[in-house]
């Protein structure tokens, strides 16, 4: 678990992650997500306030679970043959967007 309680925080997990839970109480959520071998990966997401931005490898497989009671939620990958990522995001105030790392 990893927390940050004011300014937002940028988080980006170790190469073959698995589960990881991250929370921000004010600022935001940045997640960048790299690519992992562990089946069944998950990565469960809490924001109080603040958009949650979530970038995955190419091609990866999501199912996105949890709620956001004021914003949107976005799944911007192109799934292919990636890992399959199970992202449960929690947010009260702010969008989430799950979408494709650049490399």
């Amino acid at each position: 678990m990893d927390f940050a309680l004011v300014g937002g925080r940028q988080f980006t997990l170790q190469q073959g992650w698995g589960h990881e839970v991250l929370a921000s109480v004010l600022g935001g959520t940045h997640v960048i997500a790299p690519a992992t071998a562990f089946p069944g990966a998950n990565l469960t997401v809490v924001t109080v306030v603040g958009p949650t931005d979530i970038q995955v490898p190419r091609g990866s497989r999501i199912r996105l679970r949890g709620f956001t009671l004021f914003g949107s939620r976005k799944i911007e990958v192109r799934s292919s043959e990636g890992p399959e990522i199970t992202v449960r995001a929690f947010s009260l105030f702010g969008p989430v967007t799950v979408n494709e790392s650049p490399n």
